[in-house]
């Protein structure tokens, strides 16, 4: 049996683990550090790149999660620009936990850091994403191995740049709110609460930004960086799974 462990705020590594669970026959579950032991004999982690690096959580997992066995690892990172070097400092994160990872791959994806860049939601990108996943998901069906390449300095200085956990205090709360509480529900690292018909955000921020992007109003924004842009979810990811996934209710193998 294989067990994939996703982190994913838009949907594009979540689409990807999916694909990759339905050519291997697995389960997709969250990064939950409430449970940190599996005994499957294929274990994976996909997750999106931030600033060069990873989610916070995505790091604190992978350095506690404990391994039961001689399992197959394997991990894979989307991102929507220039990157390298990410998932060899996730093999070195791994390695302190005495686990081996064996195969790694990026897949581009969607652009969707819309403090910086614009959202680049075109058919190629995704046709280029399937094609890669599917080619992904036949190497670890067939338990290829490689070695990522190692993080440099750019890593690093680039990754020193990604906000901290109190980052969330530079949200803003526009008048269209309607207290909805999906931002509440999606939010991976279950960082809001619905107070008084508004979100209120805890300080344990990963600035994945899934609330401001499936906020049905587009009532949340960050700094002066985000207003009147476009917002972003992946096509083929369905809201209630993102929810199901930060909830820890996902196990799917469908692709």
């Amino acid at each position: 049996m294989a067990t994939i462990y996703c982190f994913s705020s838009t949907g594009n590594s979540l689409h990807a683990a999916k694909a990759i669970a339905g050519r291997i026959g697995g389960k997709v579950l969250p990064m939950d550090t409430n449970s940190l032991a599996c005994d499957d004999s294929v274990v994976g982690f996909v997750f999106p790149i931030y600033f060069w690096g990873m989610p916070r959580l995505v790091e604190r997992f992978a350095g506690q999660l404990q391994l039961t066995g001689d399992a197959y690892v394997f991990a894979v990172a989307t991102y929507g620009n220039v990157v390298n070097g990410t998932l060899g400092w996730f093999r070195k994160i791994l390695r302190s936990n005495g686990i081996t990872l064996n195969y790694s791959q990026y897949i581009k994806s969607v652009e969707n850091y819309i403090p910086s860049f614009k959202v680049n939601n075109t058919e190629e990108v995704h046709s280029q994403a399937d094609g890669k996943i599917a080619r992904i998901a036949d190497d670890i069906a067939q338990k290829k191995r490689n070695v990522p390449q190692p993080p440099t300095i750019i890593n690093r200085i680039a990754y020193s740049f990604y906000p901290n956990e109190e980052s969330d205090m530079f949200f803003t709360v526009a008048q269209s709110c309607n207290g909805c509480a999906i931002c509440q529900a999606i939010c991976p690292a279950k960082n809001i609460t619905i107070s008084q018909g508004k979100p209120e955000f805890h300080q344990k921020c990963e600035h994945c930004l899934a609330c401001l992007h499936s906020c049905p109003h587009q009532a949340l924004d960050w700094k002066n960086k985000t207003q009147g842009k476009e917002r972003y979810k992946n096509p083929f990811i369905k809201q209630k799974e993102l929810i199901a996934l930060s909830s820890g209710e996902t196990g799917s193998s469908e692709g």
